[in-house]
């Protein structure tokens, strides 16, 4: 495994920094996803700060090429500003830095997205994030299979031992795959390409063997959002052929493979039974916030306790080490109502601009699916993920991109009203 890691590192983070440097700097901030992804699957890059400097270096390119970004989400700038200040008062900086970096660029890749998508077509957005979520499939498909075959499972996943593993991927970095299996089916389908259908399918098949509860949901929701773009008159024969090819590529595995004993051994493993008292456990955090910061005072519920410390550190330790697993509490407990009005603001003037621009029923589609994403991942946590939390942002803002005019009599009703995209 460490000859596959190395050459993901390689080629996954500095060729691909590279790459985007000289071919792609218009949209070095759609590429962040790919880079933040690696990262999880090789689980150390060394020298730490090599890696924090290309990333820098990726988003100063970005903002050099569009200086005025932050008037797209003001809300973002001063969020950022506000975690900078609240910097001075923890305790531990090294311990809390892949936090700070993460949630930093995640910030700061709001505005910078908008003003890249309003200066470039559509069609050309459109291509540069399928080619991005096409990567970030490909490497998951790539690091199971090579975790499988050298049966590399250093977290054992809900005690999963065999079968498809999943190497160094755990929790949270699952986030990343709906969002980027929504892109490549979509690109696939409505583009007729085999290499985007199968290596979407593939993904969704392999993440339902992760027993992830919110992201084999949002990865099915992805696939029934991405036929709904397709009931129309004129889509019809291509959303008959969809379900057809879906329906015959599960019927192989189902009758191929061993994809159902290992899903129904895999149930079991997870013991969902006492997964719900851990679901209580979310649910019990907003009271243990809300007791903290009015009734006993414990710290100001203004400013919060302190940065990314929040294990032990609330509701008088009664949940032991376990750290606030929900975004909204999470948020609160680190930078208090302040920190937490800031993020909504930010991500509601982010809906709300994706909303007011979009013009057709399949950008809708997008913002529902999107919505349903941002529900989900703020419920079950974690906002510091960065692949998942900006790749997010590039979907939900595609309806900003420059629009091409079209006739009306030749309008079609995709998403980039051009015949091949939705």
């Amino acid at each position: 495994m460490d000859s596959f890691f190395l050459v993901v590192k390689l080629i996954y983070i500095y060729g691909i920094v590279a790459y985007v440097l000289f071919r792609k700097s218009d949209f070095c901030v759609m590429y962040l996803p790919v880079i933040f992804f690696t990262e999880k699957v090789v689980s150390d890059v060394s020298p730490a700060f090599l890696y924090y400097g290309v990333v820098c270096l990726l988003i100063l390119v970005q903002i050099l090429k569009n200086p005025a970004f932050f008037r797209n989400n003001i809300w973002a700038v001063l969020l950022i500003v506000y975690f900078l200040m609240l910097l001075n008062r923890s305790h531990d900086l090294v311990l809390i830095r892949p936090y700070v970096f993460s949630v930093g660029w995640f910030f700061i890749s709001v505005p910078l997205i908008a003003s890249v998508y309003k200066s470039h077509p559509a069609e050309e957005v459109y291509q540069e994030l399928a080619e991005a979520t096409l990567l970030i499939l490909i490497l998951f498909i790539l690091n199971s299979m090579m975790s499988t075959v050298h049966h590399f499972a250093p977290v054992e996943m809900y005690g999963i031992k065999s079968g498809i593993l999943y190497g160094n991927l755990y929790a949270a970095a699952f986030n990343t795959l709906p969002l980027a299996i929504f892109v490549v089916l979509n690109k696939g389908i409505n583009e007729k390409n085999l290499i985007y259908l199968g290596v979407g399918i593939v993904a969704f098949f392999v993440v339902l063997l992760s027993l992830r509860r919110t992201v084999m949901s949002l990865s099915a929701l992805a696939i029934l959002i991405n036929l709904m773009t397709m009931l129309t008159r004129e889509k019809a024969k291509i959303l008959l052929i969809a379900i057809a090819v879906f329906g015959a590529i599960g019927y192989f595995i189902y009758t191929e493979t061993d994809f159902m004993s290992m899903l129904k051994q895999r149930v079991e493993l997870r013991d969902l039974n006492d997964r719900d008292l851990a679901e209580e456990k979310r649910f019990l955090e907003y009271d243990l916030i809300y007791t903290d910061m009015f009734v006993y005072r414990a710290y100001s519920p203004w400013t919060g306790y302190d940065l990314f410390n929040s294990a032990g550190n609330y509701g008088n330790g009664v949940l032991g080490d376990r750290s606030l697993h929900g975004d909204l509490t999470n948020i609160a407990h680190s930078s208090g109502l302040i920190g937490l009005g800031l993020y909504l603001l930010m991500m509601g003037t982010a809906f709300l601009k994706s909303f007011r621009a979009s013009t057709t029923y399949q950008e809708r589609l997008i913002i529902l699916f999107c919505c349903a994403t941002f529900l989900a991942y703020t419920g079950s946590g974690r906002y510091t993920e960065g692949a998942a939390s900006i790749l997010q942002m590039c979907v939900l803002l595609l309806p900003l991109s420059k629009q091409e005019e079209v006739p009306e009599e030749e309008e079609e009703p995709y998403l980039f009203k051009q015949p091949e995209i939705v």
